[in-house]
């Protein structure tokens, strides 16, 4: 089928351009002036003014709606990526936590086996946060382990090939043949739950690094000198190496909006948005046991909270949320906010070429948005409607 969408704004890595979007088949042919002729057998669709936004890609999710992706229920990645649709995802990354030695590799090998299964956003791989950490934030502490050669081993055999991004925390024993290890593999490594030396960031990102977990989160600040000079921060170096893509969690909460706005004023190529999105998101929200004994709450628009104490465990975020939050927050324009949800997600992953912009010869994946509202009305993967609201 070759589709012609015209009446419409295009938004490409550079600009909005009120351009006819061509796609044929399942991959975008190009996108040409109104008016220009291509053929007669092309089907024209009219997208009456709307905006036709790249599909969000979500590089950590834990959750939403009814599923934890711990718990691997059956059908769990299948039904999230039918779900996810109405909030524009066209890619995902379900995601474990911190697990018990003997339950990761059996969880991870079932997860990825359930990537296979998705017929609607696209199951990109998995992404394991942890188990090597430095700080555990909300993730069960007595499941950190220390990084090896042989870990790294036994998580890219429990995968088959399906795993996409670890988070870890570098400064631990053994994390360099870790990492490498990985690395060689195609593995996104995200440095997060970490305390490391911001003098020694430099030195991992040489051994691999190309990300950061939810940016702001679970980092230590130091306490001021004595000398009027600013103490140089974990976070401050991360900011300092151009290579890192850093992520966010664009809810408000997880980071103020000032430091949302000052994360912006970097290239486009160093931020992507990421939900860290727990059970029920997109739900009214519920309380239930994240891991033995730890009870928390979700809550739209207020992040998931444990039921004593209020600490933060994850969000409630969904990612057109989190779009229309770092529109607002960063004052950028549209393009430069589906670099952060689309294109930046793509790249780190190592799967631009396919994914994550609407341009010539990539994968025709898009959600098509209310102009006024920026709501999500509709969500096409490779070609084809996937979802619509007045469906």
């Amino acid at each position: 089928m070759k589709s012609r969408w015209t009446n419409v704004t295009v938004v490409t890595p550079q600009a909005e351009v009120a351009n006819d979007l061509l796609v044929d088949g399942d991959r975008i042919a190009g996108l040409v002036p109104s008016g220009t002729a291509v053929g007669d057998d092309w089907r024209v669709i009219d997208g009456a003014g709307a905006i036709l936004f790249p599909g969000s890609i979500d590089l950590l999710q834990h959750g939403y709606g009814e599923h934890l992706y711990n718990d691997t229920e059956e059908g769990a990645v299948a039904s999230n990526s039918q779900l996810l649709l109405k909030n524009g995802v066209t890619g995902f990354l379900p995601s474990i936590s911190c697990l018990p030695p003997m339950k990761m590799e059996p969880t991870l090998s079932r997860l990825s086996a359930q990537t296979v299964e998705a017929t609607g956003a696209r199951a990109l791989g998995v992404h394991s946060e942890g188990p090597v950490f430095g700080s555990p934030g909300a993730h069960n502490p007595e499941n950190i382990q220390l990084p090896s050669v042989e870990l790294a081993e036994r998580m890219l055999a429990a995968t088959d090939g399906r795993l996409k991004a670890v988070t870890l925390a570098p400064e631990k024993p053994g994390a360099e043949g870790f990492i490498k290890t990985l690395k060689a593999a195609g593995v996104s490594i995200h440095l997060g739950h970490s305390q490391a030396r911001p003098e020694d960031i430099p030195r991992y990102v040489s051994w691999g690094i190309d990300a950061v977990t939810h940016m702001y989160n679970v980092m230590p600040t130091y306490p001021p000198g004595n000398m009027g000079v600013h103490v140089l921060s974990l976070t401050d170096a991360l900011l300092a190496e151009p290579s890192l893509a850093l992520g966010l969690v664009c809810d408000g909460i997880h980071v103020e909006p000032q430091l949302v706005r000052l994360l912006a004023q970097l290239p486009d190529d160093r931020v992507f948005l990421e939900t860290d999105a727990m059970k029920y998101a997109g739900t009214p929200g519920a309380t239930f046991e994240f891991y033995p004994g730890y009870v928390v709450t979700s809550a739209p628009g207020k992040a998931v909270r444990e039921a004593k104490g209020g600490g933060l465990c994850g969000s409630s975020l969904t990612p057109d949320e989190a779009m229309r939050n770092y529109l607002r927050f960063s004052g950028k324009d549209l393009a430069q906010v589906a670099n952060a949800t689309s294109l930046v997600p793509a790249r780190v992953l190592g799967m631009e070429r396919d994914l994550g912009s609407l341009e010539r010869g990539k994968l025709a994946d898009f959600a098509v948005l209310d102009r006024a509202s920026l709501d999500v009305t509709a969500t096409w993967v490779g070609g084809k409607e996937m979802w619509s609201k007045a469906a």
